[in-house]
């Protein structure tokens, strides 16, 4: 089983969502506005990019 990292930088206006793999490399990298339909957005979830792949 593969492990990921997530983060989360919280502001006022806006948020930044990353997601790293085991070796560090960003499968994603998002910044979301500080209101509720982008927000419930960015919690549903969804096939990260992964390097080398056309999703």
């Amino acid at each position: 089983m593969s492990r990921i990292w997530a983060g989360v930088d919280a502001g006022k206006t806006h948020h930044h969502c990353v997601v790293l793999d085991a070796e560090g490399a960003k499968l994603l990298s998002r910044r979301v506005a500080n209101d509720e339909p982008e927000l419930q957005s960015a919690s549903r979830p969804k096939q990260p990019k992964r390097p080398g792949h056309p999703n």
